[in-house]
């Protein structure tokens, strides 16, 4: 990203000081910074996604570990009840 930023603002500083007709050179540069730009954004809208994913997985799996934890309560309820009454 920081790479991509630099790019683009050396093709800034690059057609602004130069001469006013952009060489071949400086086009290239330009397309070059253009498309580490998309696909900088292309990675971002990627990376956004699956985070949107990954905290829905999240989501989910917290509430099973809250039921999980529910059964367990309820089975070691049902336990204690049963061996109280074993118990002499």
């Amino acid at each position: 990203m920081k790479k991509t930023l630099a790019l683009v603002l050396l093709a800034i500083v690059v057609i602004g000081c130069g001469p006013k007709m952009a060489t071949k050179e400086t086009l290239n540069a330009l397309a070059e910074a253009r498309a580490a730009l998309e696909a900088a954004e292309a990675k971002i809208t990627e990376l956004t996604e699956e985070q949107g994913t990954l905290e829905a997985m999240m989501a989910d799996l917290t509430a099973d570990i809250e039921k999980l934890e529910s059964d367990i309560g309820v089975l070691q309820d049902k336990i204690n009840t049963r061996c109280k009454g074993r118990v002499k």
